[in-house]
Protein backbone atom coordinates (compact mmCIF):
# COMPACT_ATOMS: atom_id res chain seq x y z
CA UNK A 1 0.00 0.00 0.00
CA UNK A 2 3.06 2.43 0.60
CA UNK A 3 4.48 1.45 -2.11
CA UNK A 4 1.28 2.60 -4.40
CA UNK A 5 1.19 5.50 -2.14
CA UNK A 6 4.36 6.66 -3.84
CA UNK A 7 4.29 5.62 -7.28
CA UNK A 8 1.20 8.04 -7.43
CA UNK A 9 2.48 10.92 -5.47
CA UNK A 10 5.67 10.71 -7.63
CA UNK A 11 4.45 9.53 -11.17
CA UNK A 12 3.33 13.36 -12.63
CA UNK A 13 7.79 13.45 -12.94
CA UNK A 14 9.12 10.65 -12.53
CA UNK A 15 7.46 8.67 -15.54
CA UNK A 16 9.11 11.03 -18.21
CA UNK A 17 12.10 11.87 -15.95
CA UNK A 18 14.83 9.62 -18.23
CA UNK A 19 13.16 10.01 -22.13
CA UNK A 20 14.92 11.57 -24.69
CA UNK A 21 18.31 12.83 -25.24
CA UNK A 22 20.24 16.13 -24.01
CA UNK A 23 20.50 17.78 -27.71
CA UNK A 24 18.15 20.78 -27.25
CA UNK A 25 19.37 23.16 -29.47
CA UNK A 26 20.29 26.95 -27.55
CA UNK A 27 20.03 30.42 -28.42
CA UNK A 28 24.11 30.32 -28.70
CA UNK A 29 24.97 26.98 -30.49
CA UNK A 30 28.02 25.06 -31.10
CA UNK A 31 29.88 25.18 -27.66
CA UNK A 32 30.74 21.73 -25.71
CA UNK A 33 31.74 24.00 -22.50
CA UNK A 34 28.96 26.35 -20.99
CA UNK A 35 30.59 28.58 -18.23
CA UNK A 36 26.91 29.73 -17.17
CA UNK A 37 23.99 27.79 -18.53
CA UNK A 38 20.77 29.33 -18.37
CA UNK A 39 17.38 27.98 -18.76
CA UNK A 40 14.58 30.41 -19.37
CA UNK A 41 11.84 27.47 -20.39
CA UNK A 42 8.28 27.60 -18.90
CA UNK A 43 5.95 24.48 -20.21
CA UNK A 44 9.34 23.82 -22.05
CA UNK A 45 13.34 23.31 -21.98
CA UNK A 46 14.59 26.40 -23.38
CA UNK A 47 18.69 27.31 -22.78
CA UNK A 48 20.89 29.79 -23.24
CA UNK A 49 23.48 27.53 -24.52
CA UNK A 50 23.02 23.90 -26.35
CA UNK A 51 21.55 20.98 -24.13
CA UNK A 52 24.36 18.41 -24.53
CA UNK A 53 27.30 20.95 -23.25
CA UNK A 54 29.20 20.81 -19.93
CA UNK A 55 28.26 23.78 -17.70
CA UNK A 56 30.25 25.34 -14.74
CA UNK A 57 26.71 26.64 -13.47
CA UNK A 58 23.08 26.04 -14.45
CA UNK A 59 20.43 28.19 -13.55
CA UNK A 60 16.63 27.71 -14.39
CA UNK A 61 13.61 30.15 -13.76
CA UNK A 62 11.42 27.12 -13.96
CA UNK A 63 12.71 24.50 -16.58
CA UNK A 64 16.59 23.62 -17.14
CA UNK A 65 18.09 20.73 -19.32
CA UNK A 66 21.58 20.03 -19.39
CA UNK A 67 23.95 17.00 -20.11
CA UNK A 68 26.30 17.92 -17.27
CA UNK A 69 26.93 20.51 -14.88
CA UNK A 70 28.59 21.16 -11.45
CA UNK A 71 26.25 23.94 -10.08
CA UNK A 72 22.74 23.92 -10.70
CA UNK A 73 19.27 25.74 -9.14
CA UNK A 74 16.16 25.78 -10.77
CA UNK A 75 12.54 24.45 -10.74
CA UNK A 76 12.18 21.52 -12.49
CA UNK A 77 16.52 20.51 -13.13
CA UNK A 78 16.81 17.84 -15.47
CA UNK A 79 20.57 16.23 -15.89
CA UNK A 80 22.56 13.49 -17.07
CA UNK A 81 25.33 13.97 -14.46
CA UNK A 82 25.27 16.04 -11.56
CA UNK A 83 28.73 16.29 -10.31
CA UNK A 84 28.46 18.96 -7.65
CA UNK A 85 25.14 20.23 -5.78
CA UNK A 86 22.24 20.78 -7.00
CA UNK A 87 18.99 22.66 -5.31
CA UNK A 88 15.66 22.17 -7.13
CA UNK A 89 12.09 21.50 -6.82
CA UNK A 90 11.66 18.50 -8.68
CA UNK A 91 15.43 16.72 -10.05
CA UNK A 92 15.45 14.08 -12.74
CA UNK A 93 18.95 13.27 -13.03
CA UNK A 94 20.32 9.94 -15.08
CA UNK A 95 23.53 9.83 -12.68
CA UNK A 96 24.34 11.78 -9.08
CA UNK A 97 27.84 11.56 -7.75
CA UNK A 98 27.24 14.71 -5.66
CA UNK A 99 24.63 16.26 -3.70
CA UNK A 100 21.00 16.86 -4.16
CA UNK A 101 18.90 18.47 -2.54
CA UNK A 102 14.89 18.78 -3.63
CA UNK A 103 11.58 20.03 -2.34
CA UNK A 104 9.90 17.27 -3.90
CA UNK A 105 11.32 15.28 -5.89
CA UNK A 106 15.20 13.40 -6.16
CA UNK A 107 15.22 10.97 -8.84
CA UNK A 108 18.01 8.93 -10.78
CA UNK A 109 18.23 6.20 -12.74
CA UNK A 110 18.74 2.53 -11.26
CA UNK A 111 21.58 2.17 -8.95
CA UNK A 112 22.82 4.94 -10.51
CA UNK A 113 23.44 7.41 -7.00
CA UNK A 114 26.72 7.64 -6.14
CA UNK A 115 26.63 10.68 -3.88
CA UNK A 116 23.90 12.08 -1.50
CA UNK A 117 19.95 13.00 -1.94
CA UNK A 118 18.01 15.00 0.39
CA UNK A 119 14.79 15.64 -0.26
CA UNK A 120 10.81 14.29 0.54
CA UNK A 121 10.82 11.75 -1.80
CA UNK A 122 14.02 10.07 -3.37
CA UNK A 123 13.49 7.66 -6.43
CA UNK A 124 15.58 5.08 -8.41
CA UNK A 125 15.19 4.21 -11.72
CA UNK A 126 11.59 2.98 -12.21
CA UNK A 127 10.51 2.89 -8.70
CA UNK A 128 13.52 0.29 -7.84
CA UNK A 129 13.78 2.34 -4.88
CA UNK A 130 11.58 4.78 -3.15
CA UNK A 131 12.17 7.02 -0.19
CA UNK A 132 9.73 9.20 1.91
CA UNK A 133 11.13 12.50 3.72
CA UNK A 134 14.79 11.81 4.01
CA UNK A 135 18.59 10.70 2.85
CA UNK A 136 19.85 8.74 0.33
CA UNK A 137 23.48 7.66 0.88
CA UNK A 138 25.77 6.11 -2.43
CA UNK A 139 22.37 4.17 -2.63
CA UNK A 140 23.31 1.84 0.17
CA UNK A 141 22.23 3.96 3.08
CA UNK A 142 18.41 5.07 3.29
CA UNK A 143 17.37 7.28 6.58
CA UNK A 144 14.14 8.76 6.16
CA UNK A 145 10.04 7.85 7.59
CA UNK A 146 9.65 5.33 5.16
CA UNK A 147 12.29 3.33 3.11
CA UNK A 148 11.95 0.79 0.27
CA UNK A 149 14.34 -0.99 -1.68
CA UNK A 150 14.83 -3.87 -3.84
CA UNK A 151 18.82 -4.00 -4.00
CA UNK A 152 21.34 -6.14 -1.84
CA UNK A 153 23.01 -5.07 0.86
CA UNK A 154 21.12 -1.77 2.07
CA UNK A 155 21.12 -0.30 5.69
CA UNK A 156 17.57 0.83 6.38
CA UNK A 157 16.90 3.50 9.04
CA UNK A 158 13.56 4.73 9.57
CA UNK A 159 10.14 4.45 10.51
CA UNK A 160 9.01 1.97 7.87
CA UNK A 161 11.62 0.11 6.68
CA UNK A 162 10.98 -2.41 3.17
CA UNK A 163 13.81 -4.40 1.41
CA UNK A 164 13.09 -7.24 -1.36
CA UNK A 165 16.48 -8.23 -1.45
CA UNK A 166 19.25 -9.22 0.77
CA UNK A 167 19.78 -5.98 3.88
CA UNK A 168 22.22 -5.69 5.77
CA UNK A 169 20.49 -4.15 8.41
CA UNK A 170 17.09 -2.39 9.61
CA UNK A 171 16.08 -0.43 12.05
CA UNK A 172 13.03 1.23 12.25
CA UNK A 173 9.24 0.54 14.03
CA UNK A 174 8.26 -1.65 11.42
CA UNK A 175 10.40 -3.54 9.52
CA UNK A 176 10.19 -6.02 6.50
CA UNK A 177 12.19 -8.09 4.08
CA UNK A 178 11.80 -10.73 1.77
CA UNK A 179 15.39 -12.46 1.79
CA UNK A 180 17.23 -11.82 5.06
CA UNK A 181 19.05 -9.63 6.95
CA UNK A 182 19.03 -8.59 10.52
CA UNK A 183 15.78 -6.46 11.96
CA UNK A 184 15.60 -4.20 15.13
CA UNK A 185 12.57 -2.83 15.96
CA UNK A 186 9.32 -3.15 17.04
CA UNK A 187 8.00 -5.58 14.77
CA UNK A 188 9.34 -7.26 12.11
CA UNK A 189 8.58 -9.23 9.63
CA UNK A 190 11.85 -11.70 7.96
CA UNK A 191 10.56 -14.21 5.53
CA UNK A 192 13.55 -16.40 5.64
CA UNK A 193 13.26 -16.25 9.00
CA UNK A 194 12.53 -19.76 11.62
CA UNK A 195 9.73 -17.30 12.84
CA UNK A 196 8.90 -15.04 10.71
CA UNK A 197 7.22 -12.37 12.83
CA UNK A 198 8.93 -11.23 15.43
CA UNK A 199 8.99 -8.16 18.40
CA UNK A 200 12.18 -6.05 18.64
CA UNK A 201 14.45 -8.70 17.03
CA UNK A 202 14.31 -11.24 13.87
CA UNK A 203 17.16 -12.00 11.31
CA UNK A 204 17.00 -14.81 9.05
CA UNK A 205 19.57 -15.58 5.77
CA UNK A 206 19.74 -15.00 2.28
CA UNK A 207 17.73 -17.70 0.21
CA UNK A 208 19.55 -19.53 -2.16
CA UNK A 209 18.73 -18.72 -6.01
CA UNK A 210 18.03 -22.21 -7.69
Amino acid sequence: MKKRLLIILSALFAITAFAGDFDGKGVISGWEFAPAQVGVGIMESENLFDADSVALFSFGLLRIEQQSSIISLGGLTRLENNYGILVSAASPVLRNYGLMCSLYLNATGENENYGIKIGLFNVSGKYDKLQLLGTDFFDYLQVGVLNANNRDNILQVGVLNENNRDNILQIGIFNTTSNGGVQLGLLNYNENALIKWMPFFNFGFEKEEK
